[in-house]
C-alpha cells in the first residue's frame, strides 16, 4: 500500500492561473475562496437546518471501483451523523453531485466569482459532501473544473493524462461526464517503473478557501481528511460545451435504453 508520502506534491503555482488554464496544467490557488461567504456559514449544521426533512440519495461506499449501492436518508439526519466519529467498520455515505444551488437558489449570494475563469465560461455547480475517508475513486472528468474547498480537509492524487490508458487500466463502467479506472491510483503508483513513472503522480490537500484546478482528462482519486464540504465548479466554452453535451446526451440516451452498460454504471444500483 502506498501513502500521500509517495507522491510528488503538487508545485506551487509557477504561472499565472490564466497561464495554467491555457496550457491546461493542474495547479492550487491558496485562499482565493477565502472571502467567499459560504468558507465561514456553510457549516453542516447550517446546512441541515435549511431543509431538515429533504430527501437525499446517498453513495454507499466507492462507486468507481466497487458495484454501485445507494441509500436514502433526510438532509438533516445524515449532516447530523457526518458531526459524530464515522465508525472503522461502517459504511461511508457520501452525499456527491447534491445541486445545493436548486435546492436552495439565496445560498448563490454566498459565492463569489472566480476571477480567473474565462469569460462567458459555461459553468455547471454541485456540491460534494461527506465524513472523513470517504472516497471518490480514479476518475477523469470531461470538462475542465476549479473545486472550491469550503469546508474541512481533502486530499486530491493525481496523475497525468495517459497513466491509465498505458496501463491498460481503463475500466469499462459507465458515468455520464466522466471516464473511470478499474484500479485505483495507488496501484498504478505501485507499479510504476514499467508504463509510469514518479512524475506522472501528485499529490495536494485542500484547506477552505483553497481552488484547485484539475484540468479535463487528468486522472484523480479523493479523499477525505476529515468532514468536507466541496464546491465543483466544471466550466468550459460555449462551444465546448455544447459539442460535448451533444455526444454525452447520445451515449446517456443508449445508456438509458438499456443499450449500452445497461448495469454497470455510476448512475444505477448494481445487480444483484
Amino acid at each position: 500500500m502506498t501513502y500521500a508520502t509517495d507522491f510528488r506534491p503538487l508545485p506551487p503555482p509557477d504561472k499565472s492561473p490564466a497561464e495554467h488554464l491555457r496550457r491546461r496544467t493542474p495547479a492550487v490557488f491558496r485562499g482565493v475562496a477565502a472571502h467567499w461567504p459560504a468558507v465561514s456559514t456553510w457549516t453542516l449544521p447550517y446546512i441541515a437546518s435549511l431543509d431538515p426533512s429533504l430527501p437525499v440519495r446517498l453513495v454507499r461506499g466507492n462507486r468507481e471501483n466497487t458495484p454501485t449501492a445507494f441509500t436514502r436518508s433526510e438532509l438533516g439526519t445524515y449532516l447530523h451523523h457526518l458531526s459524530e466519529p464515522p465508525r472503522a467498520d461502517g459504511d461511508l455515505l457520501y452525499l456527491k453531485e447534491f445541486d445545493l444551488l436548486r435546492q436552495f437558489p439565496a445560498l448563490r449570494d454566498d459565492l463569489k466569482d472566480i476571477p480567473f475563469l474565462p469569460r462567458g465560461a459555461v459553468t455547471s455547480n454541485s456540491v460534494w459532501i461527506g465524513p472523513a475517508r470517504a472516497r471518490t475513486g480514479l476518475h477523469q472528468d470531461l470538462l475542465d473544473n476549479c473545486a472550491v474547498q469550503i469546508a474541512g480537509t481533502k486530499r486530491f492524487l493525481l496523475a497525468r493524462p495517459g497513466v491509465v490508458e498505458r496501463a491498460g487500466a481503463l475500466s469499462a463502467k459507465y458515468d455520464t461526464w466522466a471516464r473511470l479506472s478499474r484500479v485505483g491510483i495507488e496501484e498504478l503508483l505501485a507499479d510504476r517503473g514499467t508504463v509510469t513513472d514518479d512524475e506522472d503522480f501528485f499529490s495536494v490537500e485542500l484547506e477552505p478557501g483553497d481552488v484547485l484546478y484539475v484540468p479535463a482528462r487528468w486522472w484523480h482519486e479523493v479523499v477525505n481528511l476529515d468532514a468536507s464540504i466541496l464546491l465543483s465548479g466544471f466550466f468550459g466554452s460555449r462551444a465546448h460545451v455544447a459539442r460535448l453535451w451533444t455526444q454525452v446526451g447520445l451515449r446517456d440516451t443508449l445508456h438509458r435504453a438499456r443499450l449500452l452498460n445497461p448495469r454497470d454504471c455510476t448512475c444505477h444500483p448494481a445487480r444483484r
